[in-house]
């Protein structure tokens, strides 16, 4: 009956919907622009390349979705772009909660799918928060939420997360679209659209500094940039591409790699994973909380578009 339903949204010759396996149902779409996979559990676009780049634009962990993965209850896919939501991190130091929230856990619903004038595809997810899972008594706030995640693919990409408080009371989250991006080789990118950016160190001890250039990398990076709207450039002289990550209703930005030692620690990267990706979240995190009144929506909006390096 599931399948039956699900495959109502599909668009002829433009979205399939599939199952990789039981419970685990993923949309496929191939436009005349990009093609692209999302994964309902999770909510979480796994991948996206426009049909003029040789390599995709995200990366996606060969142990965190493959044809032979199975459906695994309380864990997140590693790659593409999970949604932190509604915390990023751990709710507090104490907590056992699921860190980043539970999104990123829960299976959404279709809401809507559509072939635009443009050639663009567009998929409406939805999700409410009595659907999550948090029933803990400390997160009843959260229960009248509802979530909608809005993804067109064109030979760009836009993500728009909407939250709106159902409740009486207000709420307070934090957020983050949280784009794993593939590059060629750690070493040969750099970060622009962050100088002079006041951001917490979290490699050493949440440590206030300031972005001197451009963000390089050299060992493990945790960053969490604060007080930022600004448009980011992921420059990758071994791909030669310029990736540009534009956002709106975002006052953060998180830029992460683990590199050797805390990759090879984790089960669901391979050895040399660090190699081959980046983090850069669109966010609202640490003091860019974001405080949502009663019927009251937030909508945090992410675009990605590529081009060469001229």
């Amino acid at each position: 009956m599931m399948k039956q339903t699900l495959q109502s949204f599909e668009l002829d010759d433009e979205l399939t919907i599939s199952e990789i396996s039981p419970g685990f149902p993923i949309i496929t779409i191939n436009n005349s622009h990009a093609s692209a996979r999302i994964s309902l559990y999770g909510g979480q676009l796994l991948d996206f390349k426009p049909h003029n780049q040789e390599e995709p634009l995200l990366w996606l962990s060969e142990k965190g979705l493959s044809e032979k993965a199975l459906y695994s209850k309380n864990k997140a896919i590693r790659g593409g772009i999970p949604i932190c939501w509604p915390w990023f991190g751990l709710l507090n130091e104490d907590s056992v909660l699921p860190a980043h929230g539970y999104a990123r856990i829960s299976l959404w619903g279709v809401h809507s799918t559509q072939s635009l004038s443009d050639g663009s595809t567009q998929v409406v997810l939805k999700i409410s928060g009595t659907s999550t899972g948090m029933q803990q008594p400390d997160l009843q706030h959260y229960l009248d939420c509802n979530l909608s995640l809005t993804i067109t693919v064109s030979n760009t990409l836009s993500l728009e997360l909407q939250t709106t408080n159902r409740g009486l009371s207000p709420i307070v989250i934090t957020e983050a679209l949280h784009s794993y991006f593939k590059v060629s080789d750690i070493h040969k990118i750099c970060i622009e659209g962050l100088e002079q950016v006041n951001y917490l160190d979290k490699v050493n001890d949440n440590m206030s500094c300031i972005q001197e250039g451009a963000v390089k990398f050299s060992g493990e990076t945790d960053r969490v940039f604060v007080n930022t709207q600004a448009d980011i450039h992921l420059i990758d002289y071994g791909f030669n591409r310029k990736i540009t990550l534009s956002k709106n209703n975002s006052n953060s930005t998180v830029v992460w790699n683990p590199w050797q030692e805390k990759s090879q620690a984790m089960g669901d990267m391979s050895n040399e994973a660090w190699l081959k990706m980046v983090c850069i979240e669109s966010a609202n995190v640490h003091s860019n909380k974001i405080v949502i009144n009663p019927e009251q929506s937030h909508c945090l909006t992410s675009v990605i578009r590529v081009e060469e390096i001229t």
